[in-house]
């Protein structure tokens, strides 16, 4: 009995350890009711927060992947093509778009011609 008194006791030491802690992190009173102090920054971090204009820039994802097709590498771009693919054919809004971006890509006379049967391999899911 008495080594699993002392295994407890240190079970029960720990669990005081993280109570005292866990207060202390959350800046929490004894009722777990948040200070004064704390109250305080919050609102006044969401006013600040009200006060900025919305922004309404967004950047699909698409855009940034298309970069990469000026990359010369046939690795790089038969992955980017991958990718630009599997976007358009998860999300309908961006598949134009996308059907465009590679169909100038095969309209380029510097691609090569293995990429560019490999860019229509990979239209012919559409």
């Amino acid at each position: 009995m008495n080594q699993y008194s002392k295994q407890f006791d240190v079970v029960r030491k720990i669990k005081a350890i993280v109570r005292l802690t866990g207060r202390a992190i959350r800046a929490r009173n004894r009722k777990n009711e948040i200070t004064e102090e704390i109250a305080r920054k919050i609102q006044k971090s969401a006013y600040d927060i009200s006060q900025h204009p919305k922004t309404e820039d967004y950047t699909p994802p698409y855009k940034q992947i298309a970069k990469q097709l000026q990359v010369r590498d046939a690795y790089i771009y038969m992955a980017a093509v991958y990718n630009l693919v599997e976007i358009a054919l998860q999300q309908a809004q961006y598949r134009d778009d996308i059907i465009k971006i590679l169909n100038q890509q095969l309209k380029d006379d510097a691609i090569p011609e293995d990429l560019k049967e490999y860019i229509e391999n990979k239209m012919h899911k559409f």
